[in-house]
């Protein structure tokens, strides 16, 4: 087929381009089969139709582009006048405000904390790496959030104020809930007690250090532990002849709430926002690989090392689809026999799941007994300091080293069961947070039937047989304390004398045994698990031990930088790549399940438990709630009114029946909408299944490799001879061929001849 040759077009000026929307705009407004012919039989010179070449613009009548000049020279010459007034000013301003926020991203993203760091992760080992460090950053924020309120609001108060004396603000002795024999009886008590509780404390260096790793000695009286704080109106000072006091209780009970709440604020914020990546990742799937060839690429880059991180990230992307669709095609290839196989597999993998997690909590419960035994025993103080500790620390050790070899073996199972890989990062986690939680669960159970003991004395402290706990806030901050310890000691120590020295025997030793070892990889799961954990000790220790969110902040200060490190230099990519945005999701899916966990004993702690009568700043208190029910006792009467209401039944039910027609109002839209989104991706699915058959029929008979060339003049001739006929009616190639060799396809209304 012969083709006629178009002269390249010269570079439009400003001009030309105002004044060709000015033609266009004209075009619009002139009548239909007018504006049809225009555009037909000028612009399309290639196809053999009549045009007219002036000015190096190919096509356009001389009559139209006299016009356009003349346009152009109007425009050209009018001046341009500026908004003054109000219309000016708020236009100034609007650039202005918009000048401020791109500044002021730019400044944010500069002073970003680790962002290099998590460009290299990035680069050398895909997304789904990086986001057990963004999930790292996430917590090391949260930590500082929840360290800066507890130790400015409960730490420096009992620092630099001084101890006052038993006012009504901690008593509530002038209100009608509390009789002056119950106030004196109570603080009597509580002094006495205080008296009886007294800490050996030693200058010798063994016992120093021996204090210092489990929390016991000159220890057990800071402000490290709950016991140290006193339930005194703590003396401000006095301004304008008014005395200013403390409450400590109130303060120590409303810091614990608002740091609670607070986390579960940013957790929702942040899994909303992961659950919203999910589903916008989840739509991607029928142009990923368009979107990541041909948009993927930031063409602001100008550094070389940043290039190629670029280009490693968006190669481990492809890499993730590919692995992905992959294990799909080889899943839906299964025969009957193969499923049969692989789920009678999975039942007996779980079984033994569930008899492993038996056997770790009683295990824990069994030690954390006889322990309990042992360091009651008369003959524990003639011990060596090292037994001594090593005793003391037998429970912790050996809870560490379930939450160590137990993920192992579930880690090696899960590989034969063939899972997905999104899923089998799922059931792993589920399996070993199961686990841990199950585990520190059973501490804590333990620890309370030890607190719950029915022989007390008159300090609430138990006696034989039971376990002598003067303080047991204090025994539970330590706990706590020895678990966040040997936490950071064991990751400390698995990285610097197992991930190590396993990569220098692996690269430097060739042999068997090294091959079939082979270089280590990152296993996400175990990570993210380890930050779970900690996270929850963190939680459950803060109550107890207000300073463990400083230990927490410095933990994973210093493990991020350890973990890059040994990441950059012992791990391999893994093997089967996954996707970030479906594991970001779901790692704070399983920190809300912990959260949960942990709110439970906080909560019975405040509200069914007894607190010591001898430490701590609710000591004078039945419960510890009490405080609150104290402080509303004081405020006036109608404030009472108010709160009373709010906490009865008449306020909570129609609450609650307004929070569900709520729930199922948005249900009712989610689902409207849901319906929706469906019908519009089947409508775009059929538009391009029409727009792709479409174009592969316009190409085998316009000029395709199997298009016939006779076939073709003639459907040229067509043209031309179809517009010699009718001059209303002028239509292009494209569309004689349509018309001529392509049927309707289904879905697509069949047009009449005059609609073309």
């Amino acid at each position: 087929m012969k083709r006629t040759r178009v002269s390249p077009v010269p570079p439009r000026t400003r001009g030309d381009m105002m004044v060709m929307e000015e033609y266009n705009h004209g075009l619009a407004q002139e009548e239909p089969h007018i504006r049809r012919r225009k555009s037909t039989r000028y612009e399309r010179p290639d196809i053999g139709l009549p045009g007219s070449y002036d000015d190096g613009h190919v096509g356009r009548p001389l009559t139209a582009k006299k016009t356009m000049r003349q346009r152009r020279e109007k425009l050209l010459n009018t001046n341009v006048r500026k908004l003054k007034g109000w219309a000016g000013w708020k236009y100034r301003r609007k650039l202005g405000w918009n000048k401020f926020k791109i500044s002021y991203r730019e400044f944010v993203g500069r002073l970003e904390i680790w962002r290099s760091s998590f460009k290299t992760v990035e680069g050398h080992f895909g997304t789904g790496v990086l986001s057990y460090f963004t999930f790292l950053k996430w917590l090391f924020f949260l930590n500082i959030y929840i360290m800066l309120i507890v130790f400015v609001f409960i730490c420096l108060p009992q620092i630099i104020f001084t101890s006052g004396s038993y006012t009504t603000a901690i008593t509530g002795s002038n209100t009608t809930n509390s009789s002056s024999s119950t106030y004196t009886t109570a603080v009597s008590l509580a002094v006495n007690c205080t008296n009886l509780y007294v800490v050996n404390v030693t200058n010798q260096g063994g016992y120093l250090v021996l204090d210092f790793l489990q929390g016991t000695g000159w220890m057990e009286k800071t402000i490290l532990f709950f016991g140290y704080y006193d339930n005194l109106d703590l003396s401000i000072g006095v301004f304008g002849g008014t005395q200013y006091s403390y409450n400590m209780p109130l303060a120590y009970l409303m810091v614990t709430g608002v740091f609670l709440f607070l986390s579960l604020v940013l957790l929702l914020n942040h899994t909303a926002a992961g659950f919203k990546q999910t589903l916008v990742s989840s739509e991607d799937k029928y142009f990923q690989y368009c979107n990541k060839v041909f948009g993927g690429w930031d063409y602001a880059l100008s550094d070389p090392k940043t290039c190629q991180l670029k280009h490693k990230s968006l190669y481990n992307e492809i890499t993730v689809d590919l692995t992905e669709e992959r294990d799909v095609q080889r899943r839906q290839n299964r025969t009957g026999k193969q499923k049969c196989g692989i789920y009678s597999l999975r039942f007996f993998v779980n079984l033994f799941v569930l008899v492993v997690l038996g056997g770790s909590g009683y295990l824990i419960y069994y030690v954390q007994v006889e322990i309990s035994k042992i360091t009651e025993g008369t003959d524990f103080p003639n011990f060596g300091t090292f037994v001594q500790l090593a005793i003391q620390y037998t429970p912790s050790i050996t809870l560490t080293l379930l939450n160590v070899i137990v993920p192992f073996i579930f880690e090696k199972i899960v590989q034969g069961e063939d899972y997905s890989t999104d899923y089998e990062v799922k059931i792993t986690l589920v399996r070993i947070v199961f686990l841990r939680l199950a585990s520190i669960a059973v501490l804590v159970a333990t620890i309370y039937i030890q607190i719950e003991c029915s022989t007390k004395d008159y300090c609430s402290v138990g006696t034989t047989p039971c376990v002598e706990l003067r303080c047991w806030e204090t025994y539970v901050g330590q706990q706590l304390y020895k678990l966040v310890i040997l936490d950071i000691l064991a990751g400390i120590g698995v990285t610097l004398f197992v991930e190590f020295p396993r990569k220098l025997i692996v690269t430097k030793c060739v042999c068997g045994l090294t091959k079939a070892v082979g270089q280590q990889e990152f296993i996400i799961t175990k990570n993210v698990l380890d930050l779970v954990y900690s996270q929850t000790l963190c939680w459950l220790g803060t109550f107890f031990s207000p300073l463990i969110p400083v230990i927490a902040v410095l933990h994973y200060f210093i493990f991020f930088y350890l973990k890059k490190v040994s990441l950059l230099v012992n791990m391999a990519p893994p093997s089967r790549p996954y996707r970030a945005s479906k594991s970001n999701s779901f790692f704070m899916f399983v920190l809300f399940i912990s959260f949960a966990l942990v709110c439970m004993p906080i909560g019975w702690c405040l509200a069914r438990v007894a607190p010591s009568k001898g430490c701590g700043p609710f000591r004078i208190y039945t419960y510890m709630y009490e405080i609150v029910t104290v402080t509303i006792a004081q405020w006036p009467q109608w404030l009472q009114d108010i709160c009373n209401f709010i906490g009865s039944a008449g306020f909570a039910v129609p609450c609650f029946i307004a929070f569900l027609l709520v729930i199922y109002y948005y249900h009712a839209l989610a689902s409207a909408r849901k319906q929706m989104v469906r019908l519009m991706k089947e409508q775009l699915a059929l538009e391009g299944r029409d727009k792709q058959f479409l174009m592969q029929r316009l190409n085998d008979l316009t000029g395709g490799p199997k298009a016939k060339s006779k076939e073709t003049n003639g459907n040229i001739r067509k043209v031309a001879s179809r517009e010699s006929k009718s001059s209303s009616s002028v239509i292009t190639q494209s569309q004689v061929a349509l018309r001529n060799g392509v049927e309707t396809p289904p879905g697509v209304p069949d047009y009449d001849d005059h609609r073309f």
